[in-house]
């Protein structure tokens, strides 16, 4: 049998021959074909069609049935055609696929120039292929009627088509299993009527043998083969054929190539070698800094984890052969750290950062002491941590978990919570939301309507004796004003804290809403104001303040406040001024502001792409005996957090 004569008859076992099965026990037996109901034909539908006649898979000419309308560009096709073409014969330039369905596009060349026209299934002819690739045994008649007997029957083999059954073309619906008849030609009968499925309507092509790499195909081993024919046909998808270990196989799909190679490769850390080039297969061995020796490699593998380093290289090593990849190894450029880490919940151990859940084991909540920390391309922070299971990687809770520096113990842990926002149109002078004017401009800045912001941050307010008082009841916060009063009131959880000064004195419009310069609103609700497009939005991000432990005495003459502190980066970049961060400030009772200590964030290092870790020390001076003292978090005069406490100085 020769080349061209197997790859055809390997054909007929395809799974990629639209829902069929076949079941033959020897060369030259009759193939029996059956459908198998689960598996679906797959078509790709072009929303701009681009399949030329050269591909195979259109035809060069059609026949138009009736008067086609036509269009000089196909995204005019939406209104008016140009003209109408009258029923002939055209050129194809271009078509989609699957060009029988009930409609389809189809660019044709006229005496205008080429045209787009949508022709109708039923208005359209098309002439059948000249020679089809038979991929069965396949029975002959002497006229287009299986009742009638067969005059022989041909083995699969290219074969000369010389007519074929009035609208051999249509699937009745959409069912590409449809049988058809075609006439062909024979040197020993002539002309001849076979009865074939639609989808094996098509012509078997050899290519240049290439080996390839598919992932998660269990009917390959090791998941490896050498692509050797491609089968072409109007009503489906091109097919490879597959010589692997276990025989042939038919993919819808090219695979990773897998090309040979003779070069050395030196891994500088420790590197996982798997069985497979694809992460989360089987791996052989953790293999120690070394230089290996490459005899195969994949370029621009598409199963990586990332587009860092694409290449997979099949190599010889001391635990064996495998594959390695320089991603799913330690980094080359981490750095070591002396931090302890509190870890408040599991955390999934990983042998390389991006890499897979490691010997599917945990570290419990503990503290652990970090070997080496590295930060990857979007931002997030991995810890190498010596564990009970080897040498592994993990991922802080950026929620839970607290990062430890020498020398710091936090009495107060703060984390971000959540966002809330309003946003308003501009509208020249004017802020609006929907109809509503909830802005306006004077002196150059703007003036918000309090009520407005207030809906948005659920602010409750309230009236007494001309003031007007704001109070957030879940977080505890809030402020009084005083239309045309320059002097304004923080709030703790309904008392007083402190009185403040602001740039511009409240206003009341006509409707009764009062107004606050922007640098005010700034203050007052501790939010961000950003332009965006066309729109001023106002953001208030929320905390979580937990207490954890104050000393209630000390032997030395200060007191030292640290602030463990996880804050969003979304709204506020990692490396914005400090001052847009919350404020620590810690004071001792009836004596004047002026002698507070207040420390601002300093960033220590992110969490993941969206958060960041700081820290916050503030060192009080005491004096011998009690002192009575205050301390708070405070973004503008909104605070976050406040509480009263005394220390004993004890010498």
């Amino acid at each position: 049998m020769s080349w061209k004569k197997a790859a055809i008859a390997a054909v007929v076992g395809a799974q990629v021959m639209m829902s069929c099965a076949f079941d033959a026990s020897a060369e030259g037996a009759t193939v029996v074909w059956k459908p198998i109901p689960s598996v679906q034909p797959e078509f790709q539908h072009e929303m701009f069609p681009s399949e030329v006649p050269e591909s195979g898979r259109v035809p060069a000419v059609i026949q138009l049935l009736s008067n086609i309308p036509y269009y000089d560009k196909y995204e005019d096709s939406g209104g008016q055609p140009q003209g109408y073409l009258a029923p002939q014969e055209v050129q194809v330039v271009k078509a989609g696929m699957p060009w029988s369905d009930a409609h389809n596009w189809w660019k044709v060349r006229t005496w205008l120039g080429d045209k787009w026209i949508n022709v109708p299934s039923k208005a359209l002819d098309v002439a059948p292929p000249k020679q089809i690739s038979l991929l069965d045994n396949t029975l002959m008649y002497a006229n287009p009627d299986t009742n009638s007997p067969s005059t022989g029957s041909l083995a699969p083999q290219d074969v000369e088509v010389v007519a074929a059954a009035k609208r051999w073309f249509v699937a009745d619906n959409f069912d590409y299993n449809t049988m058809t008849w075609l006439q062909i030609h024979t040197t020993w009968l002539g002309d001849q009527w076979i009865q074939i499925p639609l989808n094996r309507i098509g012509t078997l092509r050899s290519v240049v043998p290439e080996k390839e790499y598919f992932m998660n195909v269990s009917s390959i081993p090791q998941g490896v083969g050498e692509i050797t024919a491609e089968f072409i046909s109007p009503f489906n998808s091109t097919s490879y054929r597959v010589e692997t270990k276990s025989g042939v196989q038919w993919m819808y799909y090219r695979g990773a190539r897998v090309e040979e190679s003779q070069e050395s490769l030196v891994l500088y850390t420790r590197t996982t070698l798997f069985a497979q080039p694809d992460s989360y297969g089987e791996e052989v061995a953790i293999l120690q800094p070394q230089k290996v020796e490459v005899f195969e490699r994949i370029n621009n593998n598409p199963y990586g984890n990332s587009q860092d380093e694409s290449i997979w290289y099949h190599v010889h090593t001391s635990a064996g052969d495998g594959w390695v990849n320089k991603q799913f190894a330690d980094p080359i450029d981490a750095k070591p750290t002396d931090v302890a880490i509190e870890l408040k919940s599991n955390a999934e151990l990983m042998n390389y950062p991006l890499g897979n859940w490691y010997k599917f084991a945990q570290a419990s909540p503990q503290i652990v002491h970090p070997i080496r920390y590295w930060d990857d391309s979007v931002g997030n922070r991995w810890y190498q941590i010596d564990s009970y299971v080897g040498l592994a990687w993990l991922k802080l809770n950026s929620y839970s978990d607290r990062i430890v520096t020498d020398g710091f113990d936090p009495a107060i842990d703060m984390s971000f919570y959540t966002l809330y926002y309003n946003s308003a149109k501009i509208d020249g002078d004017e802020l609006k939301l929907q109809d509503r004017q909830v802005g306006y401009m004077r002196d150059n800045a703007w003036y918000i309507s309090i009520p407005f912001l207030s809906e948005g941050f659920r602010y409750d307010k309230s009236e007494s004796g001309g003031w007007t008082t704001y109070q957030n009841s879940r977080f505890g916060n809030g402020f009084r004003i005083q239309a045309g009063s320059l002097q304004a009131t923080t709030l703790w959880n309904g008392k007083e804290v402190q009185q403040v000064n602001l740039t511009a004195a409240p206003q009341v419009s006509p409707n009764g809403e009062i107004y606050l310069n922007e640098a005010d609103v700034r203050y007052l609700f501790g939010t961000l104001i950003t332009k965006v497009d066309n729109s001023l939005t106002f953001t208030l991000q929320a905390y979580n303040v937990t207490t954890l432990a104050i000393p209630t005495s000390v032997d030395s003459d200060q007191i030292v406040l640290n602030v463990a502190f996880r804050d969003s980066t979304q709204q506020l970049a990692a490396d914005a001024s400090p001052e847009l961060r919350p404020k620590l400030t810690v004071e001792e009772n009836g004596v004047p502001p002026a002698e507070a200590i207040q420390a601002y964030s300093k960033w220590v290092a992110p969490l993941q792409w969206d958060m960041a870790f700081f820290q916050y020390q503030a060192a009080k001076p005491l004096k011998v005996g009690q002192n009575q003292l205050r301390a708070r978090l405070e973004i503008g005069g909104r605070i976050l957090w406040q509480h009263e406490f005394t220390v004993m100085r004890t010498k």
